[in-house]
């Protein structure tokens, strides 16, 4: 072949042409010593000359005079991922926002399982992402409702439900419009916002005594009202929620009051999933502290699984043994202490409340009481663990109440395990009297031994306090339960539970008229159920009626009816339970005319209300039910006149 053939083939790696007469290009690298050329900017590669690539303007440019558009191999950009941190935290706030929507909708008919299931993650997660969101589900549940409402497929359930679901069944977490948050708490000032600190420490500290306050105040509040957005997460919700708290301990009339407090609530559950990734200690703290919340707003958290949720993180880090105490100094221990007891008193109030099982037994619990100091004395170290617990006047800033609402809680507890459990007591009649005898004569050492105070700070350190509970608790221990049905309580007991009904509407209206009544979803339920206990009395027992004027019970029901109102703030469940003791009462006091016809289905509806209407079933027969006030037919008889039934003769 001539030259001229074989320059025409580009040769291969390997000296031979490449087949097709293609070329295979050499890779290209760049030789050692040889400088790389600049990239060319976009004008001097559109003329196609050469460029020394100078910045700003390359040398051909500049003597041209002529914009220098670098080259986009020259142009530094930022990166795709900056915004991620920024981004995923704002998501984080939206999925609250969005579980806090759902709240506000849980008054309308909705299909929940479905809803929430789609917050998990998959199990194929990886283990970055479910550090990110561990509490999603978590979070989900505890901002439901505690009372949803009842769709007609459970309607069978209220037979055996307590009176609290029938109160709440259905209403929405709030009645005030909603408002922007940050107008809210922002128009608080500094006076403001310590206010609401103060109210907090000085009116539900005594009865719950879970913060160390000048703790509080040098390691959550001043960050986070000094740093703002720069403060941690949990600080922040540590304090909003002290504020919500404060807020709604005041006057809750006007809306604008009322927008206060839920603003907070919002603000701090935006920071929820990270207070919960805390230590075991912190996440029990928030958790506990959105139970008091939710004592208030019970439709705005689900009381009964945050306060479980709690009690069991409290026992999974063995908070309730004593064991756990000693690894730190005093004040560490005396703080455990209080937080398991405040959760031990949450959970019995709650339980028995809403006639559910008790969420720890008091066998199971080794952990010892928290010391009678104060928070000033406790952490300089100089207290002295001797001092009597009821001295002749009590300092309202020691342990002293929260002591004794304890004992109260551990009496509560015994007597809603042996009288008021669901299963088979195995009490005879006798059995039961000897343990009411025995139950009455403590409950009344406590009220003897209960602290008193020169100058009550709140409403659970006065005397008509002492006296609710104890007239609360003497209740629940004589009125119908499943150990003691309706037929044989006597009429020693149906005297003590009217007393005792009619004598705790009285302390309330005292606390009343000096405004001094805390709100809260117990104490609506406790007073409601002392007129729903009255009444009961009245038309179980001649006897009682005969000692009672007709003018003198509507006055009772009519004092009972203003108090819920009162109480409520005039919310709905306030109108729905005066309601409810309106017509009951219009029932009962007709009983006082002779002409009158007793109504069956009212005794009935009085056996619903102490949830024991599920407890006797109907007899598979075509006799009529005859539901007569129960002790009256011992009183008077059963008049068998105009009746003819052949199921009688059988």
């Amino acid at each position: 072949m001539g030259e001229g053939s074989t320059s025409s083939r580009s040769p291969g790696t390997d000296g031979l042409p490449t087949p097709g007469g293609s070329e295979r290009r050499r890779p290209a690298v760049h030789r050692r010593g040889l400088k790389r050329s600049s990239a060319a900017c976009q004008r001097c590669r559109k003329r196609k000359q050469k460029c020394d690539g100078k910045l700003p303007v390359c040398g051909p440019c500049d003597v041209a005079q002529a914009t220098c558009i670098p080259s986009e191999r020259l142009v530094i950009r930022p990166e795709i991922d900056c915004q991620c941190a920024a981004l995923r935290e704002r998501v984080s706030e939206l999925e609250n926002e969005n579980n806090l929507i759902r709240v506000q909708l849980s008054a309308v008919p909705r299909q929940l399982d479905g809803s929430i299931t789609t917050t998990t993650t998959t199990a194929s997660a990886s283990a970055s992402a479910q550090t990110q969101r561990p509490v999603g589900l978590v979070t989900s549940r505890i901002l439901l409702p505690t009372f949803p409402r009842l769709e007609p497929t459970e309607a069978d359930q209220v037979s055996f439900l307590s009176s609290p679901w029938r109160l709440w069944d259905g209403l929405a977490a709030t009645e005030t419009p909603q408002t922007t948050d940050d107008a809210i708490t922002t128009l608080l000032s500094e006076e403001g916002r310590l206010e609401l600190v103060d109210i907090f420490f000085v009116r539900r500290w005594p009865q719950y005594p879970v913060l160390h306050r000048p703790t509080f105040m040098q390691k959550h509040y001043l960050p986070v009202t000094s740093r703002g957005d720069s403060a941690s997460e949990f600080s922040t919700f540590i304090v909003h929620m002290v504020l919500a708290i404060g807020a709604s301990e005041k006057n809750r009339s006007s809306p604008s009051r009322q927008a206060v407090h839920q603003s907070y609530f919002r603000s701090a559950i935006r920071k929820l999933n990270h207070a919960l990734t805390a230590d075991d200690l912190d996440a029990i703290q928030c958790l506990f502290l959105l139970s008091m919340y939710g004592s208030y707003e019970p439709q705005a958290i689900d009381l009964w699984h945050t306060t479980g949720l709690a009690l069991r993180l409290a026992v999974g880090i063995n908070l309730h043994r004593r064991e756990s105490l000693g690894r730190q100094g005093l004040l560490e221990d005396e703080m455990a202490k209080r937080l398991f007891w405040c959760i031990y008193t949450m959970d019995r109030s709650i339980c028995i409340t809403m006639g559910r099982p008790l969420g720890i037994q008091d066998s199971d619990i080794t952990m010892p009481l928290p010391l009678c100091l104060t928070d000033e004395t406790l952490i300089s170290q100089q207290g002295d663990p001797s001092l009597p617990l009821s001295a002749l006047a009590s300092d309202p800033g020691d342990m002293s109440t929260f002591l004794h609402i304890i004992q109260l809680r551990r009496l509560n507890a015994d007597i809603y395990k042996a009288i008021h459990s669901a299963g088979d007591t195995a009490l005879t009649a006798d059995s039961v009297d000897v343990l009411r005898s025995q139950y009455y004569a403590q409950l009344n050492q406590w009220l003897v031994s209960a602290p008193r105070y020169i100058s009550p700070a709140c409403m659970n350190q006065t005397s008509e306090w002492f006296q609710i509970a104890y007239h609360q608790a003497v209740m629940n221990l004589y009125k119908p339960s499943h150990a003691s049905p309706p037929g044989s309580v006597s009429l020693d007991a149906i005297r003590l539970c009217a007393d005792s009904a009619i004598s705790l509407i009285i302390n309330y209206s005292s606390l009343h008229a000096k405004n001094r009544i805390t709100y809260s979803f117990v104490a609506l339920t406790s007073l409601f159920m002392a007129a729903v206990t009255m009444l009961y009395s009245l038309r179980a027992s001649s006897v009682l009626r005969a000692e009672l004027t007709q003018e003198v019970v509507e006055s009772n029901i009519g004092i009972c009816c203003k108090l819920l109102r009162s109480m409520s703030n005039g919310r709905t469940v306030g109108e729905r339970s005066a309601a409810i003791l309106q017509r009951l009462g219009a029932a009962t006091t007709a009983i006082f005319s002779a002409e009158v016809v007793v109504e069956g289905g009212i005794d009935t509806e009085f056996m619903s209300w102490f949830g024991l209407k599920s407890q006797h079933s109907e007899l598979d027969q075509t006799t009529p039910s005859v539901d007569m006030p129960w002790n009256d037919l011992f009183d008077n008889g059963f008049d068998y006149r105009g009746l003819f039934c052949n199921d009688m003769l059988l």
